[in-house]
């Protein structure tokens, strides 16, 4: 990988969270304005449950890059079964506190999806030479 591509990944991986959380707000004014002061928070937290896990995936992936495949499949196996885990916890919580407004919750944790597409598009605007 050339060095400018290695740095156009590394900026848009440190943007995306911040993208995600910079959405989640924006859309959490928005949803207090059109519905009510819960829907706005649930959807700004779950923007943060988005922008939270994809740093600790991030983090994951940095520091055990250069390991032993045996030893880093069995921290990943954890890992990847933990996580869906915590994630559905998350929601059954906001399930039992909040009747009726996990989907807000769900919006604002999606909001990491439109983080990527956002960082896909400006990288591929940025792209000065389509082909080598």
């Amino acid at each position: 990988m050339k060095r400018e591509d290695s740095y156009l990944v590394e900026s848009s991986l440190k943007r995306i969270p911040l993208e995600t959380m910079g959405l989640g707000l924006v859309i959490g004014f928005i949803a207090i304005w059109l519905f009510n002061l819960v829907t706005g928070i649930l959807i700004f937290v779950g923007s943060g449950l988005a922008a939270l896990s994809f740093l600790t995936l991030k983090s994951f992936v940095n520091r055990n890059l250069d390991k032993k495949k045996a030893l880093v499949l069995r921290r990943a196996i954890l890992a990847y079964v933990l996580r869906p885990l915590l994630i559905c916890l998350v929601l059954l919580i906001i399930i039992y506190l909040f009747k009726g407004k996990v989907i807000a919750l769900v919006a604002g944790f999606s909001l990491i999806i439109a983080a990527i597409l956002i960082e896909a598009l400006r990288n591929l605007l940025s792209i000065k030479q389509w082909k080598a």
